[in-house]
């Protein structure tokens, strides 16, 4: 027990310190964050027929001067850099598409709360005797709160993930799948009710493939802590179910858009003698790689790596699911923005799986209880149809490769990839019951 309470103050003091370094940092880690896209438009364009809408698929996957932030088949959202606009302005005249600018940096400016820390005097010290399995379970709550009302930074992603494994050892197991390319842990949570026992089955879900979707990897660690603290209410879900979490499966990515740009996307491996940097892990996939809406041009967003698999962050997830094959019953993405329930096939608009009744009907479901907190919609189907077409994501590998019969991508709310502080803790709670719909019917495998 007083090892316990020693190591439950170190981690809180840790976590004080951390929390007060970034607090006092905020200011410039956003400024810094932010620096290169001065000049820069946002472009929202609404395109109602096929022509215009496929100039927009190309654009994507060839211009890499243009950056696209959402592409449906009705409107896109788009970045530019002002050497561009006139050219892109040009084209979207010769269309005849209706569009709306607003500069980059003016939008970032007005959108409320763009710290990405909380206040320093939002931090309660631990102190001796008050630590863990001594704080009432209100302190904890308190904390809790704090954490789910800023994005937190890698370091403090991974004690919060451990300090869960620490507090209950029973249930919850830390570990990492490999090391990404600058070499930090892909750090897992496995939650089920007997560490002792293997369940049978498995749910696996991820988050923040793409390094700016930020809100996606609190969604999942919320699951995580909403889990072990409510254990007893979910005896029945979690009844013969393993819950394996994967929170980060892009730290350098996410570390990137915190330090240097926001709104980076891919991974950050470097090439000898090339200047662009990184691979989009959504297109790296083995299940029919570079087939749509991926590109081998080392600069574009969408660029698919040098082979399937490539990428130690996608080779770690793989390597987990393939030793997992025949226990994995579903396997989640989790994605920002748009407010979509994506199933496979998403390489190819014509192509449905046979299980399309029952993957829509879960998704439906799901889409149903996250509706039920506060009203939000989400539209199901799939990416090839609401979107467009792209090749080499996890769904579509995870249920055409290894036969996985539940496989998703949840794309969540969040619109210029931001969520005010004050809302974070909001779509973590909606989210978290469509994630319980989708872990509940993982016992029917």
């Amino acid at each position: 027990m007083f090892y316990k309470i020693v190591c439950s103050l170190w981690l809180c003091l840790a976590v004080l310190t951390c929390s007060i370094d970034s607090s006092s940092s905020s200011s410039s880690s956003s400024f810094n964050n932010l620096a290169g896209y001065e000049g820069y438009t946002k472009y929202t364009v609404q395109h109602g027929d096929e022509s215009a809408f496929q100039y927009m698929v190309d654009l994507q996957t060839n211009d890499t001067e243009v950056d696209f932030w959402l592409l449906t088949r009705n409107m896109s959202v788009l970045t530019v850099g002002p050497s561009h606009k006139p050219q892109l302005e040009s084209r979207l005249l010769q269309l005849d598409v209706q569009y709306q600018t607003q500069p980059l940096m003016d939008l970032m400016a007005s959108l409320e709360g763009n710290s990405t820390y909380a206040k320093e005097d939002e931090y309660e010290e631990c102190q001796p005797g008050d630590c863990e399995s001594d704080r009432p379970h209100s302190r904890k709550r308190r904390q809790a709160r704090s954490f789910f009302s800023r994005f937190p930074r890698y370091h403090e992603i991974l004690n919060f993930m451990s300090n869960l494994a620490a507090r209950y050892p029973l249930y919850c197991r830390y570990e990492s799948l490999g090391r990404s390319s600058e070499g930090r842990h892909i750090a897992a949570l496995s939650i089920s009710l007997n560490q002792r026992v293997r369940p049978r089955r498995v749910a696996y879900i991820q988050a923040a493939t793409h390094g700016r979707e930020w809100i996606t990897t609190q969604t999942v660690l919320y699951l995580a802590y909403e889990l072990l603290t409510n254990l007893r209410a979910f005896q029945r879900v979690l009844n013969d179910v393993e819950v394996f979490l994967v929170p980060l499966v892009n730290p350098d990515g996410y570390e990137y858009t915190h330090t240097t740009d926001r709104f980076w996307r891919k991974n950050r491996h470097r090439y000898a003698g090339l200047s662009c940097t990184g691979v989009d892990i959504n297109r790296n996939f083995g299940n029919h790689w570079n087939y749509q809406g991926a590109s081998q041009n080392h600069c574009s967003e969408v660029y698919s790596g040098t082979s399937p698999n490539s990428e130690p962050e996608t080779a770690a997830v793989v390597r987990y699911l393939e030793f997992n094959r025949h226990r994995v019953k579903l396997s989640l993405d989790v994605h920002s923005f748009g407010k979509f329930i994506f199933y496979p096939y998403g390489y190819a608009r014509n192509t449905v799986p046979p299980t399309v009744a029952t993957l829509r009907s879960v998704a439906l479901r799901a889409a149903n209880q996250i509706g039920r907190y506060r009203g939000t919609r989400y539209t199901v189907g799939t990416s090839a149809s609401i979107l467009y077409e792209a090749s080499g994501s996890l769904d579509d590998f995870a249920y055409g490769s290894l036969g996985i019969p539940l496989s998703y991508t949840l794309e969540l709310p969040g619109e210029e990839f931001h969520v005010s502080p004050f809302d974070i803790i909001h779509v973590c709670k909606e989210t978290f019951a469509g994630f319980i719909e989708f872990i509940r019917h993982v016992s029917l495998y």
